[in-house]
């Protein structure tokens, strides 16, 4: 199963903003702090972004840069090899 494990049960295991969030940041790739916490809240309905962000963050999905965050390439692979696809998300 690699690096992730079962990729599936995680995503189950996140609650509806952190699915948003990462199906998000699948689409997007790496956004700017500023403007990923306002997207998220205004366009994808997502209450809580910083605290989403956040969980993402302390899993390895995410990668926090300068000012901006980014999806991990190992997860974007983990999730093609295991077939999910962002629309599942």
């Amino acid at each position: 199963m690699g690096e992730w494990g079962d990729v599936r049960k995680l995503i189950k295991s996140l609650n509806e903003d952190q699915r948003k969030t990462l199906k998000y940041f699948c689409v997007n790739r790496s956004v700017g702090e500023l403007l990923a916490l306002k997207e998220l809240q205004a366009l994808h309905k997502v209450k809580e972004p910083g605290k989403a962000i956040a969980k993402l963050v302390e899993l390895g999905v995410l990668i926090r840069g300068q000012g901006c965050y980014s999806i991990s390439k190992s997860f974007l692979n983990a999730l093609k090899e295991a077939g999910v696809r962002i629309e599942e998300l």
